[in-house]
This record gives structure tokens, C-alpha cells and sequence, in this order.
């Protein structure tokens, strides 16, 4: 019974930091998207808000571009892909983050967009443009066991 109780207690601590306002607890990190391969690192916008950055995408997808060619404002157009921002503008939701904007470099289009975390390896990140929307779940890059030349 014990274990029960304190199962219950660790799982609503959890949600609850979840859902707290301004909490990136567990969505801070590097995270991979499905359909492109695409490492991006969320962290902190220095509001409390998560903000995503391109950190890096299969050149197969790219076609070799390393510019933000596509984007609709030409000044912009001459922007590495790396460290281009990809996410921003969330607000805390009672279940993740909401009222955010997501920009697809590969089209230059951005969508409204939602997020919420699954689980510690797992996130749900939805966009929509107009009434159509899509969704995926993102999978954590474990960075800790990444090995580099040095580690082996």
C-alpha cells in the first residue's frame, strides 16, 4: 500500500510540473522530429516560455541548402538553417504548452502549434495552418550516451 501512495504522490508531482505555469521541467533538451530527421534543441526564451532551435537536419532533406531560403521575407533569406528558430510564442496550457508558432524551413511556412510532453522521451508537437492540422511525436536525443572520437 505504501508503494502505492508514494507511486500516486511522484506521478501528480509530475503532472503538476508539468502543467505549472512557466514550468520547462523535462521539455528542455534535444529532441529529433519524424518526418525529417531534424535535431532540434528547445530551451527557455527567457520568459519561462520554450523556445526551438534548428540544430541539425539531414542534407538529404535540405538538398544541400544551408540558408533559410524559402522564408516568404527576403531579408531573412541569407539565415543559416543552424540555430535558425523554429518554435516560439507558447504559453502554459493545464496540459503542456499552447497558442505557440512553429516555422518549416523546408516550405517557409508557419503554423500555429501546441506541445505536450508524453513522457521524459516523448513529445507531442501539433501544427496547424488554417482548420487543417497535423501532428507528431518527437523523440529525445540522449546526449549522455552519444559516444564522439574521443570516447572510444
Amino acid at each position: 500500500m505504501q508503494r502505492l501512495v508514494t507511486l500516486v504522490l511522484a506521478a501528480a508531482a509530475l503532472l503538476a510540473g508539468q502543467a505549472g505555469a512557466g514550468a520547462l521541467t523535462g521539455l528542455e533538451g534535444s529532441w529529433r522530429t519524424v518526418r525529417h530527421g531534424a535535431d532540434v534543441e528547445i530551451r527557455d526564451c527567457g520568459d519561462g516560455s520554450p523556445c526551438g532551435y534548428l540544430v541539425a537536419v539531414n542534407a538529404q532533406v535540405t538538398g544541400g541548402r544551408h540558408l533559410d531560403e524559402r522564408n516568404p521575407d527576403a531579408a531573412l533569406r541569407a539565415r543559416p538553417l543552424a540555430g535558425l528558430p523554429l518554435m516560439w510564442g507558447f504559453a502554459s496550457a493545464r496540459q503542456g504548452w499552447q497558442g505557440g508558432r512553429l516555422y518549416n524551413p523546408e516550405t517557409g511556412q508557419t503554423f500555429r502549434a501546441s506541445m505536450t510532453l508524453i513522457s521524459a522521451d516523448q513529445l507531442r508537437v501539433r501544427g496547424c495552418l488554417g482548420p487543417l492540422c497535423r501532428a507528431q511525436v518527437w523523440t529525445r536525443i540522449d546526449t549522455r550516451t552519444a559516444k564522439g572520437p574521443q570516447d572510444e
